[in-house]
């Protein structure tokens, strides 16, 4: 009688969740397990086409072997109307063999029966689970997914941020610039105001020196007449 493996029980208990819960790489681990599952289905088919071919033939057996019994009873028939009641014994007893293989071949039968019954429900447990696990597997590819492009929109932002602060850096570095050479350029033009200031100051002087000069010089000519006169 066949019987489900103790690694097919295992997979068809398997909590899932727990095992999840405990990987350090549940997309491998999901993969891993469908995989286990998958060869488990694929083996319980090659179990269950055998069984049935088995079954077919231990059907097939059955009917003969009840006709073979039926000719039997035939046979010991003719055989009493013959006068041969050795004869019809011996084919009384061929009878009972053959009714006794019938016996033993129902019970193969059915016995067969209940194996492809409980391989029928063991595969079908096993798509069950192949399912959970198929569907757990996919959504934790689309969860890693989506933390991978969380992160990735994270650098992103992050370089973002950076540019800015880079592109205010540089702004920052150009107005110091800007205002050095304003500086610069204003030391420059206070300077020649200075010197434009000073050449105007000495202009000035100079006039009033000539001015001074002028005036003096009159009146020492004023003074030159009066003592001529006296």
């Amino acid at each position: 009688m066949f019987r489900i493996t103790v690694q097919v029980r295992d997979l068809i208990s398997s909590n899932v969740t727990s095992a999840l819960d405990a990987a350090t790489n549940p997309v491998k681990m999901l993969s891993r397990l469908q995989r286990e599952i998958e060869d488990a289905i694929v083996d319980l088919h090659g179990e269950i086409t055998k069984a049935r071919r088995q079954k077919e033939r231990l059907e097939t057996e059955l009917s003969q072997t009840e006709n073979q019994a039926a000719a039997w009873s035939e046979k010991a028939k003719v055989a009493m109307d013959h006068g041969r009641e050795d004869l019809a014994r011996q084919a009384l007893m061929a009878r009972e063999d053959c009714r006794e293989k019938e016996e033993r071949t129902g019970r193969d039968i059915a016995s067969l029966a209940e194996d492809i019954a409980e391989i029928e429900a063991a595969i079908g447990k096993l798509e069950t689970k192949r399912e959970e696990v198929r569907q757990k597997r996919a959504d934790q590819v689309a969860a890693e997914t989506t933390a991978a492009g969380a992160a990735s929109h994270h650098g992103s932002r992050t370089e973002r941020r950076l540019d800015r602060i880079d592109a205010l850096e540089k702004r920052t570095t150009f107005a110091v610039e800007e205002d050095a050479q304003t500086c610069a350029n204003a030391s420059i033009e206070r300077e020649i105001e200075e010197l434009r200031r000073g050449s105007a100051i000495e202009e000035e002087l100079a006039a009033m020196r000539r001015d001074s000069a002028a005036v003096t010089k009159k009146a020492a000519g004023k003074g030159g007449k009066r003592t001529k006169a006296a």
